[in-house]
């Protein structure tokens, strides 16, 4: 009887152990390139790949391992349009359209896809009218699409500096000397790959959510929060930095004025914002320049460098438990857009 009663336990352990597994599965995912847009770059040349094989490898094994262990899982199974279509479809086609992308995604039955992640890539050079310096523009537009219902699940339009980025090097026409093409375009990949991960790694948390957080465990609880104690990364002070580092003492640079914006953040929000800025050590004044129903603009006035501003940005965002995403424009512009998740 008792062997019995071992048996039947530990029959029931296996099978709740399986019925854990299947429910933590990952998500199948099919990024494909868009270029019905005679302006953007064609589909299958060497910077469209470069960037399409970043995105896949973000979406594979995404930085944001924490915001994905709280989903049960650490990366998206991601497949290969060849692979998938090669008996089926004709795989030299260009500039193709929405509608033909969705009935190519949806003729792939082993394995069925969950969802297709169309991106577009807009990129050329702009020379400045003083000082005759080439700069790269370059915008990567995405989304995904629920291959079954066609619901959208995410997606963003990521732009690199709006005032451009200088070509530099070989890539760069200098003293006579024509910027050779091969440099150009690694340069232009470059750029295209740094915008690629941004995105990948956005998508990834945006997908990852919609499994719910019930399905697996990851040692997160309920609240956000890690029940290990607190992340290693804000222990301390994380207000201010320290006292001392690599230039000496933290605020003995010269009053520098940022603009500091802070997009798809809540009100409330946007107030505790005001009050850790108010705070930070260095800060000399701090006033709001544009403030609207979901974004607002402060003109900070600090001794810290920007370095330091972005860390403590950083920092407050993980105090607060926002997912954002920091980027530098300019010289003194610092913009911080929040992620949207939604997990049902």
């Amino acid at each position: 009887m008792k062997m019995l009663a071992r048996t039947t336990a530990a029959a029931m352990i296996g099978l709740c152990t399986l019925a854990g597994a299947a429910h933590a599965a990952t998500l199948n995912v099919l990024v494909m390139q868009e270029d019905w847009d005679t302006e953007s770059l064609a589909r299958n040349n060497r910077i469209q790949n470069a960037v399409l094989s970043t995105i896949n490898q973000t979406l594979n094994s995404p930085a944001y391992q924490s915001q994905l262990q709280k989903y049960g899982i650490q990366g998206l199974d991601v497949y290969d349009e060849t692979a998938l279509t090669l008996n089926f479809y004709q795989q030299d086609r260009q500039r193709r359209t929405d509608e033909e992308l969705i009935s190519v995604v949806r003729s792939v039955d082993n394995p069925q896809m969950d969802y297709v992640v169309p991106y577009t890539i807009y990129a050329r050079a702009v020379t400045d009218p003083y000082s005759g310096i080439v700069k790269l523009q370059m915008s990567l537009n995405y989304r995904a699409i629920d291959v079954r219902s066609g619901r959208f699940a995410g997606g963003d339009n990521l732009d690199l500096d709006t005032q451009g980025t200088a070509f530099a090097g070989c890539a760069a026409g200098l003293n006579g000397t024509p910027a050779d093409p091969h440099c150009i375009k690694e340069f232009v990949s470059l750029n295209g790959e740094k915008l690629a991960r941004n995105a990948g790694n956005k998508l990834a948390i945006q997908l990852a959510a919609l499994l719910g957080r019930s399905s697996g465990g990851g040692g997160y609880s309920s609240d956000g929060g890690h029940d290990a104690g607190t992340n290693d990364a804000i222990d301390g002070d994380v207000a201010a930095l320290p006292r001392r580092g690599v230039g000496g003492s933290g605020c003995d640079n010269p009053p520098t004025v940022f603009a500091v914006t802070f997009r798809g953040f809540e009100q409330r929000q946007m107030n505790a914002v005001e009050e850790y800025m108010s705070y930070w050590k260095c800060a000399l004044d701090l006033d709001v320049s544009k403030s609207d129903f979901s974004e607002i603009t402060f003109s900070y006035k600090t001794r810290s460098d920007q370095q330091r501003v972005l860390r403590n940005v950083r920092l407050m965002l993980e105090l607060m438990g926002v997912v954002a995403d920091p980027q530098t424009q300019g010289s003194n512009e610092i913009v911080v857009e929040a992620l949207g998740v939604r997990e049902n």
